[in-house]
């Protein structure tokens, strides 16, 4: 019986319990107290607004009001721990009204206090004026220097034959400098368009140029074969040269003399690309079995491409037709990977040669420095575009 009854006073207690509106956990004691000392930094895009907060020990956060260039109402919220609230994401510089109160725990907000901001020159615009764009083999050659390593979208738009603009291509970088190719055209003159648009979806302005990209063809890998010179520093038996050029090749140039690990720097390998060629530019595709080798171990950092049109060891009939630098979108070390790095990889790394009027059939990859720092190289493919010799 003892048991039944504690049941059934049980039951009567959770029935008897009703609803109540849910409230702030902290009661309130009226309104809170403005800030004090309140000053304005405005920074390229953004504005900085530092005071002192009231001596109140329920307060909770400070927030400010305001409404963006996007007529979008924004409310950002700054930790009583700080004595300063940052409002980011301005494209313009024009003046804008801020509302700033003091909240407690209790969600209580203090009567208002304004002041005006005038942010500096947007980053999305300062990074526009660096652009300079170049035509290039199969399309466009565009550079640009980003120095505060801020998140954008590179646009490139075409006109097409009817007069409308086309969206061809985006790319997303925040790298500090980015040099990027835009390539699938005609040799013929093409009327192009350029513009940045960062994480708060601000624009730049558009650049408008009229570009003719450079005719080339790819460089038939059927005819490439190992020119097997004897100070090359690989062994066909090992790993035979060919799997460069093996299109969508899962196996990968693991260089090798004798012992990978005597290789040591510089190294090079040569090839016989069966035809003579004006070179524009080539395509690396890093071994990327796991992220170990991506900007790691044996792949080639820098490295140099030398023509001929002798397959000879004596470098004095060599021509250096360009020297080469892997670069790692995000800058990170080497081990650490962003998804802007793993893009890029996926992708491969495109170089463009110098302009240059000569042509060669033959062709020396010499390795200067791995990512890993080891004394030997690999590579899952090459690919080469240009013009063959007339």
């Amino acid at each position: 019986m003892k048991y039944i009854t504690t049941i059934i006073l049980f039951l009567t207690f959770f029935s008897a319990c009703t609803e109540v509106e849910k409230g702030p956990l902290v009661g309130g004691n009226g309104t809170p107290g403005p800030l004090g000392n309140i000053k304005v930094e405005n920074l390229p895009g953004a504005a900085k607004i530092t005071y002192s907060m009231p001596d109140e020990q329920s307060l909770l956060y400070v927030l400010a009001e305001y409404t963006n260039d996007h007529g979008q109402k924004k409310e950002v919220k700054s930790s009583v721990y700080k004595n300063y609230v940052l409002l980011e994401g301005f494209g313009t510089t024009n003046t804008v009204d801020v509302n700033l109160y003091t909240v407690d725990r209790s969600e209580n907000r203090s009567e208002p206090f304004s002041v005006q901001i005038s942010p500096l020159k947007a980053p999305v615009h300062t990074v526009f004026e660096t652009l300079k764009v170049i035509e290039t083999f199969g399309g466009v050659n565009m550079t640009f220097t980003n120095e505060q390593q801020q998140e954008y979208i590179v646009h490139t738009l075409y006109r097409d034959s009817t007069g409308e603009w086309v969206d061809y291509d985006r790319l997303y970088s925040s790298a500090e400098s980015t040099n990027y190719s835009v390539r699938g055209f005609e040799s013929e003159p093409v009327d192009f368009a350029f513009y940045f648009t960062d994480k708060w979806k601000n624009n730049s302005d558009t650049l408008l140029s009229t570009l003719t990209p450079l005719y080339e063809e790819e460089m038939d890998k059927s005819l490439w074969k190992d020119a097997d010179l004897i100070d090359d520093f690989n062994d066909p038996l090992y790993s035979p040269l060919y799997q460069l050029w093996t299109p969508g090749a899962t196996t990968y140039f693991f260089q090798n003399r004798n012992n990978a690990q005597m290789v040591g720097m510089p190294n090079w390998i040569t090839i016989d690309l069966g035809k003579a060629y004006i070179f524009g530019r080539m395509k690396l595709n890093q071994v990327s079995h796991s992220n170990t080798w991506r900007y790691g171990s044996c792949t080639p950092q820098v490295f140099e491409i030398y023509g001929s049109n002798e397959a000879t060891a004596d470098w004095n009939a060599w021509t250096l037709l360009g020297r080469f630098e892997s670069i790692k979108p995000s800058g990170l070390p080497v081990g650490q990977l962003s998804d802007e790095d793993l893009r890029v990889n996926a992708a491969g790394e495109d170089y463009d040669f110098p302009a240059s009027s000569e042509s060669y059939r033959y062709i020396r990859f010499k390795t200067l420095r791995t990512w890993g720092g080891v004394n030997y190289m690999c590579v899952l493919e090459l690919t080469f575009w240009g013009q063959e010799a007339k």
